[in-house]
């Protein structure tokens, strides 16, 4: 799934990119920033595919000063699917949290970084997870984990088809790998999307 323009899922078109950019804002938008805020396309391109919104009536448009302004109709019967769509990175979060919170062998962190985190993650991007496991585990823990881990890595298969990239490790090897200056550890703590067990930050404050 491109994790970015998931509408890309049904709609693999300049057309999908253009609706999640305005169904992203309330504001109406020229048709340069439309492509601006895209990223891809060409101006042209865009312009044709604005043109094309307003006549199937999914996007209205406006001329209130030089240049004209483009809105997603939310009164069109499609929008609330469309809106849906451009919902789905938080979808996925929360079905990640859920899962996790709900294990019975809880970690004392997990969050996801990398960027999936930073909202950039494209088609071929993996999903990444970081999970701090507990310090001793029994060996009927240990087991229970690891399946626990493999059930989320396919689960994160399954819901977007997408590569999940799990880093498991404990909590004394995140203090080690912190205090040497690993520099995996601040991209952690920059991109931290807490799941379970508060924010990376803390964690990291503890195991100094």
């Amino acid at each position: 799934m491109d994790l970015s323009f998931p509408l890309a899922t049904i709609a693999p078109t300049l057309d999908s990119g253009v609706l999640h950019v305005l169904a992203a804002t309330t504001s109406g938008c020229t048709g340069a920033e439309v492509h601006r805020r895209l990223g891809h396309g060409s101006d042209e391109g865009v312009r044709k595919v604005l043109a094309r919104l307003v006549g199937q009536g999914i996007v209205v448009v406006e001329t209130p000063a030089r240049y004209p302004l483009y809105r997603l109709n939310r009164s069109h019967v499609a929008a609330p699917h469309i809106e849906a769509l451009t919902r789905v990175r938080q979808d996925i979060v929360d079905r990640i949290r859920d899962q996790v919170t709900a294990w019975q062998v809880l970690p004392t962190h997990a969050g996801l970084f990398g960027s999936f985190a930073r909202g950039t993650a494209h088609a071929n991007s993996d999903i990444d997870v970081l999970l701090v496991r507990p310090e001793t585990l029994t060996e009927r823990e240990e087991d229970l984990w690891l399946d626990q881990v493999d059930g989320l890595d396919r689960a994160i298969k399954a819901w977007t088809g997408n590569v999940a990239q799990i880093i498991d490790l404990t909590a004394a090897t995140l203090g080690r790998m912190a205090r040497e200056g690993d520099p995996l550890v601040d991209s952690w703590r920059a991109e931290d999307i807490p799941l379970h067990g508060g924010r990376l930050i803390a964690l990291l404050r503890e195991l100094r």
